[in-house]
């Protein structure tokens, strides 16, 4: 099991607490919790798409970012995915129900805007008038919720390692959770990927996840066990 003092540059599980209770209605909350439920970077989470999330199955598959060759300007549309690398999880409820309202609010704004860029309505993180979403803009809202709320600052990068505390104070094995950021269950559904991981033994591993993005108090240690 890892070490907590071995966690740098990120909220401790009080502080996770706290933020998550922080961001409770934010308009940027679905995807600060997409990056901390599955470990997601920056870059692929402004590039997630409405395909790559299966709402009648509940899996969401994140690919890697390449940037492209001769490429000047840093945002995201300038990168491509590795589209035969991706990564499937399954969806937790609580996202599932942010993300279906993330998409009727897309739709709304497309209705009501007449100055809608259609052009990018594939994309999940997008702005209000339909252009895309970047890190800047991520990174500056999470800027300002922690001086709100007198929470230390950190990188947007940092904020995928903000569960860790979580899972040390909770889990058996760490090497566990690792195991679940590299997961795929549309590879080996109802296989083992990695030793001593099994999805379908494992429920209450993601329960608990779940109920902690939901910020909801976990009765008893046994809901996290192995």
């Amino acid at each position: 099991m890892q070490n907590l003092n071995e966690i740098k540059n990120t909220f401790d599980l009080d502080q996770t607490k706290k933020f998550l209770k922080a961001i409770k209605g934010n308009k940027f909350e679905c995807y600060f919790k997409l990056i901390m439920a599955y470990g997601v970077s920056r870059m692929e989470l402004v590039n997630i798409e409405w395909k790559d999330i299966d709402f009648e199955n509940s899996t969401i598959t994140i690919y890697p970012i390449s940037q492209k060759r001769n490429s000047r300007a840093y945002y995201s549309w300038k990168f491509e995915k590795k589209g035969n690398l991706g990564r499937t999880f399954p969806l937790f409820p609580n996202l599932k129900n942010l993300l279906l309202d993330l998409r009727k609010q897309q739709e709304l704004n497309k209705l009501t805007n007449k100055n809608y860029d259609q052009t990018n309505e594939n994309f999940i993180c997008l702005k209000d008038d339909g252009t895309r979403l970047n890190i800047n803009t991520l990174s500056r809202n999470l800027r300002y919720i922690a001086r709100d709320n007198d929470l230390p600052q950190i990188l947007l990068s940092d904020l995928a390692k903000c569960l860790d505390s979580f899972v040390c104070q909770y889990a058996d094995s760490y090497d566990f959770y690792r195991a679940w950021t590299r997961f795929d269950c549309k590879f080996k559904k109802n296989q083992n990927l990695y030793e001593n991981f099994s999805l379908s033994k494992n429920k209450k591993f993601l329960k608990a996840l779940n109920n902690f993005l939901e910020n909801t108090t976990l009765s008893r240690k046994s809901d996290f066990e192995m």
